[in-house]
């Protein structure tokens, strides 16, 4: 930490205790009395999680909330992997990349729960995608 002066002002110029980029501020009294500098809040709350919550949101624990949940909803829901719809995360599998935006992952059988491979199509937009059930619904489709 250390003060510059510009022109007529002080400069407090410290490194951020998460990220370790430069802050400058005005060196007021109470910004020197601070224990720690961050740069945004996003870096003080980064930082503060790491210290008094280090065990929270690992990967092990994503996946033992995740199995906490499976199972007791309604059945209504498209079912979620970490927090993503799990036909979405299938088509990826399927195209071999990730989905473009506007893309939408049609289910054949029209099962939210059956994201298997073979029961899933991705068409270019949800205009496709009303025409398709429209279709379906005239008896035009297959």
């Amino acid at each position: 930490m250390k003060i510059e002066i510009r022109g007529r002002k002080k400069i407090l110029v410290t490194e951020c205790a998460y990220c370790g980029d430069d802050i400058e501020k005005p060196a007021y009294t109470r910004t020197l009395e601070a224990k720690r500098h961050f740069c945004d809040r996003s870096c003080n709350l980064k930082k503060m999680n790491e210290e008094l919550n280090p065990t929270r949101m690992t990967f092990e624990m994503r996946m033992a909330v995740r199995r906490g949940h499976l199972g007791k909803g309604q059945g209504k829901a498209y079912p979620k992997i970490l927090g993503r719809h799990a036909h979405r995360i299938a088509a990826e599998v399927k195209l071999g990349r990730a989905l473009l935006p506007g893309e939408v992952v049609h289910h054949e059988d029209e099962n939210r729960q059956n994201y298997s491979l073979e029961n899933i199509t991705i068409l270019s937009s949800q205009k496709e995608h009303a025409k398709l059930h429209a279709a379906k619904n005239r008896g035009d489709a297959k």
